[in-house]
């Protein structure tokens, strides 16, 4: 087969869909499908007066392809440094196929296999969204110790 793999194309449709229901909560800034520097997904900014102070920025970044495969990222900013996770699902060598890169650097090596719904948006509902708030409230009990 020569040419790009057509099995694994965008689907804009769930990354739509996504960018409605984020750009209804309102501890989302805003909602960025498809943009320039991310041609295949949807950028989610979170609002940063949900968190400490000391948290210059929070962000996450989906892709979903119509093979089933996706990514979803989160990205947080503090005084310059990046750190993040990733759940994904996709064939490769170092892992099952659904599987989580850990906080705080989304290290390949720190990988965990998972087992995660069937659907992207069900993933973002059971999965990410719950871990985001349980970092959230992580966040801010560390500020009163």
């Amino acid at each position: 087969m020569t040419g790009p793999d057509r099995s694994r194309s965008v689907d804009e449709t769930t990354l739509r869909y996504l960018a409605r229901v984020f750009g209804h909560r309102p501890e989302v800034r805003q909602t960025s499908p498809f943009p320039t520097n991310k041609l295949e997904g949807l950028v989610v900014t979170l609002d940063a007066e949900y968190y400490p102070a000391d948290v210059d920025g929070v962000s996450l970044e989906l892709r979903a392809y119509t093979n089933g495969d996706f990514h979803v990222s989160y990205h947080e900013t503090r005084a310059g440094d990046r750190r993040g996770c990733r759940w994904d699902r996709h064939d490769q060598p170092h892992n099952a196929r659904d599987h989580y890169h850990p906080f705080p650097d989304a290290g390949t090596a720190a990988a965990v296999d998972r087992s995660y719904a069937t659907d992207l948006t069900r993933v973002v509902e059971r999965t990410v969204l719950p871990w985001v708030d349980d970092r959230v409230g992580e966040l801010w009990e560390s500020t009163t110790d």
